[in-house]
C-alpha cells in the first residue's frame, strides 16, 4: 500500500501538518492556532485554511488526513474519547474516528488514552502517536515525553507483541513556569543564563531526598536571599529541582529500569538528557517530529 496522507498534530498553543507522499515527508506547514487559540465552530474553517496549499491533491486523490492531540479533547473540535488501558499497541494504532468537515475526503481523529483508575486517573492525547513512532526507533525500559505535562510510560513486552498497561504524568514543565512567573521565588529576578552547576546542583538534592519536594523549593527563594545562589542562577537550579524529582520518582516507582528514551527537542530533552546522567541512567534521544511521523505511519497502516 502506498503510503499517502496528511498528518495533524493540533495541540493547546499549535498546529502542525505534514504532507506525506511515498511514506516520506515532502513539505510541512505550522501556525500558532492551537486549541486554546480558536473559537467554538470554527475548527473547520482553521483546517481548510491551513490545508489549502495542498486541498487539490487530497481531494483529487481522496487523501486521508489524520489529526491528533487536543483537537479531539472536550475543548477542542470534537471529543473522541479515550482508549481505555490496558491496550496492545496495534489496538492504540487502530483507535481513529471520523470526523465530519468540508473536505471531500476522509478526516480520521485520535481518541487519548486513559487509565480509568480513581485513585490513579491518568489521561494523554497526542503522546501515544509520538509512543507509537518511538517504540519503532528502538527499544527502551521507559518512553519519556518530556513537557509542559511529562509522560512517562514503560511497555509491556508479551509473547504476541507490546502492551501498554498504564503511564505518569509530571507537571513539571507547568510547576516550572508557575514558580518563575507567579510566586515569591521568581518575583523580581532578570532571566538568567543557563548554570550547568546549578543545575546538577539541583537534580542531586532531589536524587537525595533528604526533604520533601516542598520543603525543597523554598530554598530556591532562602538560599538566594542568604547569598547560597546567584539570582541569575534560580531558574536552573529550580529546573534542576524538578527534573531531579521525576527521575527519583522513576527510581522509586520502576527501580530495575536502566535504559531510557527521551523523545522532544533541545533545549528540554538537553536538560532531561543530562538529569539521566547525573542519576546514572543510560538515555537514548528520539527527536519528537521522527517519533511523531513514524507514529501516525503505524496509524495509516492501520486504517
Amino acid at each position: 500500500m502506498t503510503a499517502n496522507y496528511i498528518a495533524i498534530d493540533w495541540g493547546s498553543s499549535h498546529l502542525r501538518a505534514w504532507r506525506i507522499e511515498n511514506g516520506a515527508c515532502v513539505a510541512q506547514q505550522q501556525t500558532a492556532q492551537g486549541i486554546k487559540f480558536v473559537e467554538p465552530g470554527s475548527h473547520d474553517a482553521v483546517l481548510m485554511a491551513l490545508l489549502a496549499p495542498w486541498r487539490a491533491w487530497i481531494e483529487a486523490r481522496q487523501i486521508p488526513v489524520l489529526m491528533a492531540g487536543m483537537v479531539g479533547s472536550d475543548s477542542g473540535w470534537l471529543d473522541s474519547g479515550y482508549q481505555r488501558l490496558p491496550l496492545p499497541v496495534e489496538a492504540i494504532a487502530a483507535g481513529c474516528i471520523a470526523v465530519p468537515s468540508s473536505l471531500r475526503s476522509p478526516v480520521w481523529l485520535r481518541p487519548g488514552l486513559a487509565q480509568w483508575e480513581e485513585e490513579g486517573a491518568n489521561v494523554m492525547r497526542g503522546e501515544e502517536v509520538q509512543l507509537l513512532g518511538a517504540l519503532a526507533c528502538g527499544q527502551a525500559d521507559i518512553y519519556l515525553f518530556p513537557g509542559t505535562h511529562s509522560k512517562w510510560v514503560k511497555p509491556s513486552l508479551q509473547a504476541d507483541g507490546v502492551l501498554i498497561e498504564d503511564f505518569s504524568t509530571a507537571i513539571t514543565g507547568e510547576l516550572y513556569q508557575l514558580l518563575l512567573q507567579h510566586s515569591l521565588l521568581g518575583k523580581g529576578l532578570a532571566e538568567g543564563e543557563n548554570d550547568l552547576q546549578a543545575f546538577a546542583d539541583g537534580v542531586q538534592a532531589s536524587l537525595r531526598g533528604d526533604d520533601s519536594l516542598l520543603n525543597r523549593l523554598f530554598y530556591a527563594r532562602s538560599r538566594r536571599v542568604l547569598g547560597y545562589l546567584a539570582a541569575a542562577s534560580v531558574a536552573s537550579w529550580l529546573s534542576g529541582v524538578l527534573i531531579g524529582e521525576e527521575l527519583a520518582q522513576l527510581v522509586r516507582r520502576w527501580p530495575q529500569s536502566e535504559r531510557l528514551a527521551l523523545v522532544g527537542d533541545a533545549p528540554l530533552v538537553t536538560h532531561y538528557l543530562a538529569a539521566c546522567h547525573i542519576a546514572g541512567k543510560k538515555a537514548v534521544v528520539i527527536e519528537a517530529q521522527v517519533a511523531m511521523l513514524n507514529g501516525f505511519g503505524r496509524i495509516y497502516a492501520a486504517l
